[in-house]
């Protein structure tokens, strides 16, 4: 009699326990399958946990992804990573293609000529500062020199020129992440072709002007000199800034003829004057 009510009680309690996983199952939620799929995008990434991407971590960052893909395309983390078959082996698995950067450079579309109008005493963030009437310089569109861009850049190839205190690159460590874009309130951080000879070193927008701001002496006049002087397609204009915009053709005319002398060479431009030259020694 004993055996068979340890039977009954024993099978009893095992009907019960698996009706409440049953009814569980059921009626508790399920696990977020996102986390599954954040493991899995995980496994492709460098697991540096570096946050350049702006995620706290490689799993915040693949979880980000698993809700949204979009995530990956826009994220700088394929050029950070600086790891081309992971990124493929995870662009393959999610079905996209990334914004890879690889072959850019940042430029920074200012000289620093403009000369403060007030002496700024508040938050030392360009952010900041740009709040007040587009920042504390007579030119509305210059920068601003707080180093914005520097505390973004992870290679410390953004730095600010104390004596014009404006932001520059130096192209050896810059690898074309594009931290610093959206980092500059003034919008004059921009990425180019690694090739491409020469830039523009201003944002002066004489559509947006403001009243009582005035340009610094190396500003962009919108003379179009540039453009006429220049190959066809090697210099288009940008109609909504009224500025030119530069190619990957060297244009040494252009340089010349810019009567503000504000068309800066890059070290691409530098490079290939450099095998012209050697070239040339050859031939001779």
């Amino acid at each position: 009699m004993s055996a068979t009510i340890t039977v009954t009680v024993l099978s009893s309690i095992g009907f019960f326990s698996g009706l409440m996983i049953y009814v569980a199952n059921k009626v508790l939620p399920k696990e977020d399958e996102s986390l599954a799929e954040a493991a899995r995008i995980k496994e492709f990434l460098p697991g540096a946990d570096c946050g350049a991407c702006g995620y706290p971590g490689c799993f915040a960052y693949a979880q980000a992804v698993a809700h949204d893909k979009q995530v990956f395309v826009k994220t700088p983390c394929p050029t950070l990573a600086q790891d081309k078959e992971g990124m493929k082996r995870l662009e393959d698995y999610l079905g996209l293609k990334a914004e890879v950067s690889v072959g850019k450079k940042a430029v920074v579309h200012c000289t620093g000529g403009s000369h403060p109008i007030v002496d700024y005493s508040g938050v030392q963030t360009c952010a900041a500062a740009a709040q007040l009437a587009s920042g504390f310089n007579e030119c509305p569109f210059s920068c601003l020199g707080l180093g914005d861009c520097v505390c973004v850049c992870p290679t410390g190839a953004m730095s600010i020129d104390q004596e014009q205190h404006v932001a520059v690159v130096n192209w050896e460590t810059c690898i074309g992440c594009g931290l610093c874009v959206p980092a500059c309130p003034q919008g004059l951080t921009e990425l180019i072709p690694a090739n491409t000879p020469q830039y523009l070193a201003c944002n002066y927008q004489a559509k947006r002007d403001i009243p009582g701001r005035k340009r610094c002496p190396d500003g962009c006049i919108h003379c179009h000199i540039c453009e006429k002087v220049s190959p066809e397609g090697a210099v288009t204009w940008d109609e909504k800034k009224d500025l030119p915009i530069f190619h990957v053709t060297q244009i040494d005319t252009a340089i010349e003829k810019c009567p503000r002398h504000v068309i800066r060479k890059t070290a691409a431009y530098e490079e290939e004057k450099e095998a012209v030259g050697a070239s040339a020694k050859q031939a001779t």
